[in-house]
């Protein structure tokens, strides 16, 4: 940590994501320093840690992993490198934020945990759902009990092909949207379920899109928790024109929907449940700040987590489950029959 106090995170990877995404979030946060890069591709590497001030440039992460001003190594690589790259770092002593998915197979996942309980360092799933304030607000509608008892609820995510060859070579991405997409709406699921125990998952997936050949490119997975209630998530890259991103619940007593790309994002539907009965529809207000995106959000919640010992919300737990749930889903495209799954409660 440096004499200021903050965290010095070094950036293994120079896509897309970091550009976009995380560095800038990283520098609108006190607490965190961004002190170096790594890439394979040392140009872009060299590009990002000009346009943001980035001091040490490497063309090989594992220098980066050892680099004293380096307290905590941010994984945003392609799946397959996130094994490697995170049982080096945990062994280090460095705290690790991985990008979803944990890992390209459940294997790779588990070797991770097991590395970070081991040398008793932290990873951190950085599932930027958990923390959009749209769905926080969501949950905690849920929660109310404005719905009354919610027997089920879903997640809806649509997206343009991936930027990269990588995400359709299995070898590298593990498949298709499935790892690559429905890991945030079967995180979602896991929330607001309140990490329930699941009794089955069926899952179907297929390719539409000449261009995805070979991983697939729309799923449909269903879990049935040990408590009844229904969980789904619906994700797609073959979605031309434009993302989706929405979400639902249904209860005893109403049923909401949260559509982030729209204005007024969160809507709730209360009253009778007679067919045609009176219902009452509520927009429910927001503030200018109200934002649907929950990357800030997320690493300044990780920051309290390492500064100041604050529950982490999303951790190595928190990425395995959603691993499991993966693990599970591929079992079921595969068998066309459901599969059960055995998450973990604890590490």
């Amino acid at each position: 940590m440096a004499a200021d106090g903050a965290l010095g995170v070094g950036i293994v990877g120079a896509g897309f994501w970091p550009r976009l995404v995380q560095v800038p979030a990283f520098r609108s946060i006190p607490g965190w320093r961004v002190v170096g890069v790594a890439s394979g591709h040392r140009p872009r590497a060299e590009s990002l840690a000009a346009d943001f001030g980035i001091p040490k440039v490497y063309d090989d992460w594992a220098r980066l992993v050892e680099d004293d001003e380096v307290d905590v190594v941010d994984i945003v690589t392609p799946n397959h490198l996130h094994r490697e790259i995170a049982v080096r770092a945990l062994a280090a002593g460095k705290d690790v934020i991985c990008i979803k998915p944990l890992a390209h197979t459940l294997a790779d996942a588990e070797a991770m945990v097991a590395a970070a309980v081991e040398h008793g360092r932290r990873i951190l799933y950085a599932e930027n759902v958990l923390f959009t304030p749209a769905l926080r607000e969501f949950k905690a509608l849920a929660d109310a009990g404005t719905f009354g008892d919610v027997f089920r609820f879903k997640a809806i995510h649509g997206v343009g092909l991936p930027h990269s060859p990588w995400f359709f070579d299995p070898a590298r991405s593990g498949g298709g949207c499935i790892i690559d997409m429905a890991v945030h709406g079967l995180a979602f699921l896991d929330w607001f379920s309140g990490k329930a125990g699941v009794r089955r998952v069926v899952a179907e997936a297929a390719s539409f899109l000449e261009a995805s050949r070979g991983v697939e490119d729309a799923s449909l997975v269903q879990l049935r928790f040990d408590d009844d209630r229904w969980g789904q998530t619906e994700d797609m890259w073959a979605t031309p024109g434009g993302m989706d991103l929405r979400y639902e619940a249904y209860g005893t007593a109403g049923h909401g929907f949260v559509d982030l790309l729209h204005g007024h994002p969160i809507r709730s539907v209360t009253g009778g449940d007679e067919e045609g009965g009176s219902n009452a529809l509520r927009y429910h207000p927001v503030d200018p700040h109200f934002v649907k995106d929950g990357h800030r959000d997320m690493l300044r919640h990780f920051r309290d987590v390492l500064v100041d010992g604050v529950p982490c919300e999303s951790g190595a737990l928190e990425g395995l489950r959603v691993m499991q749930l993966v693990d599970a889903a591929y079992a079921s495209v595969r068998s066309g029959r459901p599969s059960r799954v055995e998450l973990t409660t604890s590490l």
